[in-house]
């Protein structure tokens, strides 16, 4: 809850879905973890270009923290972890198609320059209050 001239203001869905999603690296986390058979942090780090060691850290504890991921630790020596989506990041699947879609349309706007295209790409959008 914020306040605003002194009066309670509720939080919008959008804002709330993006604690769970604004982190620098969360997206593209998902987008990796779901449509690759990566899973471990060093091929993770591999992929991701430019991130940190420490980063990838974070956003892999804050998306476990949220319930988005599933750390299994496998009793081997040397010790092996791994990351899955869990069910509820699966849920992201819809959210994430429906960001590329409109990054796609929004990139083929910019690139031709066309008022037009910006103006389709906002139809249907929903502002929060």
């Amino acid at each position: 809850m914020r306040r605003i001239k002194g009066e309670s203001v509720g939080e919008c869905p959008c804002e709330y879905a993006l604690r769970y999603i604004g982190g620098a690296w969360k997206i593209l986390l998902v987008v990796v973890l779901d449509r690759t058979n990566i899973r471990r942090p060093a091929e993770l780090k591999k992929v991701l270009r430019g991130i940190t060691a420490k980063m990838l850290t974070q956003q892999l504890r804050e998306m476990e923290r949220d319930g988005l991921i599933e750390r299994r630790v496998y009793a081997e020596v040397p010790p092996r972890v791994e990351y899955h989506l869990t069910e509820f990041g699966q849920t992201l699947r819809p959210v994430i198609d429906a960001l590329w879609a409109w990054g796609m349309q929004t990139r083929e706007a910019d690139v031709r320059g066309s008022a037009e295209a910006k103006q389709a790409a906002t139809l249907g959008r929903a502002a929060c209050p």
